[in-house]
Order: C-alpha cells, then structure tokens, then sequence
C-alpha cells in the first residue's frame, strides 16, 4: 500500500471575511478523508482542528517549517489582499493553484502599486499583456482604470505559469488555462454545495426564524458590491412594488463602504421595501436563501468568479438570476439560470424576468426544483473533494521533478534574459502559442551576452 500523500493547503480561513475561506474551511474535512492536511493560515483560524492540523503562516507567504515536508502545496488564490500571503508563496514554491478568480488584477496591484512599486505593476503588465498591457498599466497605476480595466487585463500569467497544477472552479477559466498553457495538469472542479440546515426549512419556516412577511422576497445574497447589479436591481424592485405590494429586496449582508444604496432606493422611491441584513452566520444565511422567491446574483465586471452564494441558492431551489457572459451563465445547462444583460436595459429586463416569475409561481418552482436536482446530483461536497483529492495524488507523483523543472526555468527570468524573455512572451501568445516552453531561451540567452 503506497504511502499517504501529505497537502499543505494554503488559504485564508474563518473568521477571515473572504468567501473563498468558508468555501476551503467546508471543503478541509472531506479533503481529509482521501489525503493528510495541513492547513496554512496567515492568523489563526476559528475552524475545527481535527479536519486539518493548521499551520499559522506569520511571515507573509514564507512556508512555515511544518509545512515544507509536505509532498504538494495547494494555493487557494483569489483577487483580494486576503490572499497576498498565498499568491507570494505560490510564486516562492511551485504547487497546485486553486483559481477562484480568473483576474488576479486587484491583488497584483495591492502587491505592487499600493505598496509604492509601480515599476514592478507595469513590469508585469506588459509581461502579460504587451505594449498594450504597458499603456492599461499606467492608466490603473494613476486611478484612471475604473472598473473595466482590471477586469479585462487579469495579469495572471506569472503565477499559472509557476503552477504544478491548476485546478479551475468554472468551466471557462478551465478552457481559459488549457489555451495559454497546454499540457500543464488542469482540473475543472464544479464548486461544492454546502448547506448547514438539514432538513431545509420551508419559505414560511424560513420567514418565521427571520421575522419576514408574506410578501414577495428578492434577494441578493453576499456583500453589497458596486459589481453586483443593485441600483438596476433596485430600480426594477420599486417599480415591480406597483404590481406586487409588499414586496422587498433582501440584502442578506452587509454594504461595501462607500456603496449609495440607501440613496439608490430614496431615488427609486423604493423606500421601505429594501432591508439590508448585515453579515450573517451561515445558518441565517442559508434561511435567507430558503426564505426568497427569487435570487439575484449579478456580477458586472466579472473577474471570472464562481459565486458560492449561488451554487447554495440553487441548491436550495430557487430561481436564480445571473450576468449574462459570465462564468455563472456558462457553467450550468439552459434552464438553471435566468441570464440578463447588463447595460442601460438592465433593470428592464430584471422587471421583465421577475415579474414573469412572481406572476407565474408554478413555474418559478419548477425552474428551482430543476436547480436543485442539477446542484446537487452535480456539485456534492463529498464527490468534488474525491475528485480534487485523485488529482492532487497524481500532480504529487511527479512534483519533485516537475518543480526543479519550474525553478530552473525562473531563473532565466531576472537579469537582461528576463527582460528579453518578457517581451517575447506576448507576441507568443498573439500568436496562438503557450506563454510558456518558448524553446527559445538558448538565442535569448546569446543575444543577452550569456548573463542571467
């Protein structure tokens, strides 16, 4: 019998107010039933010790020394400062990476800019993205980017390419990786469903344990982000409150500081009909799901996330509505979810799609119980953590030579040959070719005088 496999699994963890944290802290017990776990935190985590034992990680992204005998690393990387410890020591010791965002921008630039160093933010644009990336990289770097930008340019080429493995929780960002980086190990993993109340409780149950009415309940799941739809969404509400009195849109978390909601439903006039929860526990979370008629989850710009929040939602069985163009409209068969387009017709068709749904509520049930059946037959947190676990155990049978490999290849990367190497790169991958393995390196090298 082969000898278990040991995984350093790098994350933020509860109570840290990152998703990706509830997403990894569900996730340990199961993984630790097929693999031995260590978890590695950058504080000390409130999870239960006997899924994981954990590792604080008090230096930044430094392995910790009861990490280092691990046989693989896995990183949980997503596009927040949260995650700055787990993407420096993804690029340190090359591992398996966890890609819960396709753009990594806004955490690249917490690295970079917002420490003082823009030359290395636009070292890395145009490293990514070429001249072009060059010009988008000093338009972000002044505050002039807004929020397409980031968004378009994901500069997260280094630390794929610095990858054993990658693991990709949507079907998009999985396709998105095998272009740019053919061969390389790749797991689309579907994103679990994990649901703390079971058996659920009904709507009515739900309003009772929450202290809502009878009237028709829109929620938007998670914290309140300039990304996620609601002025338009806000604006449908109100008008929505004509046909259907006494209905409510749900925020079911807190607000993004700096986010004019209040001023957006006084504009709409939809006054008392918004209800703003704060952060919630989980259980209350999931009662907040259970308790709605329709759920929100609109994502414009997309950073190519898979919404947590969403996946529970349907596995509760409610009707969702989503982004059109983003991974949560790709990753599920027609019928799961209802797409809306942004733009200036945004908050028509939300009125349009809502209304439809409210007025018909035979078949707003019929599209949550097809919801339902589909997560859960698909998305179960023991099978999706038996799967990550198999590959892990065969990225880890060939991780010895597969990092020497990586290293050796980093170390053209700094010197006059880095700098050659960065601008090659872009035009490669204009051209259709891996950003990665040029073969090119030796007449590189030659034109760089031999130096590193």
């Amino acid at each position: 019998m082969s000898a278990p496999v040991t995984i350093a699994v790098w994350s933020p963890l509860p109570p840290s107010p990152s998703g990706i944290a509830d997403y990894v802290a569900e996730q340990l017990p199961a993984l630790a039933r097929h693999v031995d776990v260590r978890a590695v935190a950058h504080e000390k985590p409130a999870v239960d010790a006997s899924a994981a034992r954990t590792v604080v990680d008090e230096r930044g992204g430094a392995s910790p020394r009861r990490a280092e005998d691990a046989d693989l690393d896995v990183y949980h990387v997503g596009n927040s400062p949260a995650h700055a410890f787990v993407y420096r020591a993804a690029l340190g010791r090359p591992g398996v990476v966890v890609l819960h965002d396709w753009s990594l921008h806004q955490l690249v630039l917490c690295e970079t800019v917002e420490r003082g160093d823009v030359s290395s933010y636009l070292r890395e644009m145009r490293r990514a993205h070429g001249e072009t990336g060059s010009f988008v990289g000093r338009q972000v770097a002044r505050a002039l980017g807004g929020a397409i930008l980031p968004a378009l340019y994901p500069v997260n080429e280094r630390l794929l390419e610095s990858a054993l493995g990658i693991v990709a929780l949507s079907r998009s960002t999985a396709d998105r990786v095998a272009r740019g980086l053919p061969g390389r190990p790749l797991l689309h993993l579907r994103h679990h469903l994990s649901l703390p109340l079971e058996p659920l409780p009904t709507r009515a149950e739900a309003r009772a344990a929450l202290g809502l009415g009878d009237g028709p309940i829109l929620t938007a799941p998670g914290l309140a982000t300039a990304a996620k739809g609601l002025q338009a969404a806000v604006q449908a509400a109100a008008r929505l409150r004509a046909r259907h009195p006494g209905l409510r849109l749900v925020i079911a978390g807190g607000v993004e500081p700096g986010l004019p909601l209040a001023e957006w439903a006084r504009d709409a006039g939809l006054g008392d009909g918004l209800l703003v929860t704060g952060r919630l526990d989980l259980a209350d979370f999931v009662r907040h799901l259970c308790a709605a008629d329709v759920m929100l989850a609109l994502r414009f710009p997309s950073y190519g996330e898979m919404s947590g929040a969403l996946v529970r939602a349907l596995g509760v069985g409610r009707p969702a509505l989503v982004t059109a163009g983003t991974p949560a409209a790709e990753e599920f068969p027609e019928g799961i979810v209802a797409a809306v387009d942004p733009g200036p017709a945004e908050r028509h068709e939300l009125e349009a799609i809502i209304g439809h749904l409210l007025a018909h509520p035979a078949r707003a049930e019929a599209m949550g119980r097809e919801a339902a059946a589909y997560v859960r037959a698909h998305h179960d947190l023991e099978a999706t953590a038996a799967t990550l676990a198999g590959f892990l155990r065969e990225v880890a049978a060939g991780a010895g030579a597969a990092r020497q490999t990586l290293l050796a290849e980093r170390e053209a990367d700094s010197g006059r040959l880095g700098f050659y190497l960065d601008e090659v790169r872009p035009g490669a991958r204009e051209l259709g070719l891996s950003s990665a393995g040029l073969g090119i390196e030796a007449l590189l090298r030659e034109l760089a005088g031999g130096r590193r």
